[in-house]
């Protein structure tokens, strides 16, 4: 079965501000049974403005990437990050779904 992963890509914008977010992400997708495949908070762009922070996180499926986002307990994280941060986050499946 193919792995479902976040790609998240922005900056944060208050580090102060964020610890309680970090702090449930991280109990959040070990929950999961998800793992993070990248943290980076100095991103090397060399083209276009997504911002200084990547994340990818890595799950068992598509289905399960889009239950973990789509679940209350997540949407409630949301809150907490909003505040500090501008990210723009997508779901997307292992492969290459673009092949002509």
């Amino acid at each position: 079965m193919a792995k479902g992963y976040w790609s998240v890509a922005g900056s944060i914008t208050n580090p102060e501000g964020m610890g309680a977010y970090i702090s449930a992400i991280e109990a959040y997708i070990a929950k999961c049974g998800a793992r993070f495949l990248c943290r980076d908070l100095k991103t090397d762009v060399r083209e276009g403005n997504p911002g200084h922070l990547t994340v990818i996180i890595e799950f068992e499926s598509l289905a399960a990437a889009k239950a973990a986002y789509e679940s209350s307990e997540s949407q409630e994280m949301i809150k907490l990050r909003q505040p500090y941060s501008d990210v723009s986050l997508t779901i997307l499946e292992e492969g290459d779904h673009a092949a002509h």
